[in-house]
């Protein structure tokens, strides 16, 4: 008998300090977690008391996604996205996961695989896309939208009708304005007040953020082996 999708058990993609917390918020939403995939580690290799499953070939397995659920704990925000897309594309199911400690506004939207670690404030109209990863305490103010993959770090607030384009990462206690927008792929750094635009792909830091340098972050080899 097939499980029904309340019975699957989840699984977790990665398992270093990420997936280390994805794990605790999940045990407190009350999931059952199956273990780990991390293609770096051995089958059977307990982390934080739960078994590594196996590596990436199991997100092939059409059987083995058919009867779990899985979640991304991996903190790179381009890694975490194509993880995220081939299991989609895999037809797996992807629940947000959401320590009971968070507020999300009804008439928030939270995206599949979204994370939301604890104590964070998802205001009215704001919009989180697929995979979306908020550490603790982050703000989210009305009407803003985070792109797919997007990180924020402990602490961070985000003003009103703010765009924080997919795979950006804002560091830990950054403090964004209202109705300004981050491209693409750009970090913010730890501490820093984002007061206007900022571009795709650049690192912006201080009080006002300001651009120093590009960033790439998308290697080809970041992601899900394919081979």
């Amino acid at each position: 008998m097939s499980k029904t999708e309340n019975d699957k058990p989840l699984v977790i993609i990665g398992s270093g300090g990420h997936a280390g917390c994805l794990l605790d918020v999940a045990q407190l939403a009350a999931f059952t977690v199956a273990g780990f995939i991390d293609r770096t580690r051995s089958p059977g290799e307990l982390v934080n008391g739960e078994p590594v499953l196996g590596g990436d070939e199991l997100l092939f397995d059409a059987a083995f996604t058919a009867e779990h659920r899985f979640a991304v704990g991996i903190g790179s925000p381009v890694a975490r996205r194509r993880y995220g897309e081939l299991l989609l594309q895999k037809g797996a199911e992807c629940p947000a996961i959401v320590n009971p400690s968070s507020y999300v506004s009804p008439h928030a939207t939270l995206g599949r695989g979204v994370l939301l670690m604890g104590m964070n404030a998802i205001n009215h109209g704001a919009r989180l896309d697929d995979f979306v990863a908020l550490d603790w305490q982050v703000t989210i103010g009305h009407g803003t939208h985070l792109g797919s993959a997007v990180f924020a770090g402990p602490g961070s607030r985000v003003a009103g009708d703010v765009v924080c384009g997919r795979d950006s990462y804002l560091g830990l206690g950054c403090q964004v304005i209202e109705q300004v927008r981050i491209g693409r792929g750009s970090l913010i750094g730890a501490g820093s007040t984002v007061t206007r635009d900022i571009p795709d792909h650049v690192v912006a830091v201080g009080s006002p953020a300001k651009v120093i340098r590009q960033h790439n972050q998308a290697p080809a080899d970041l992601g899900p082996d394919r081979s």
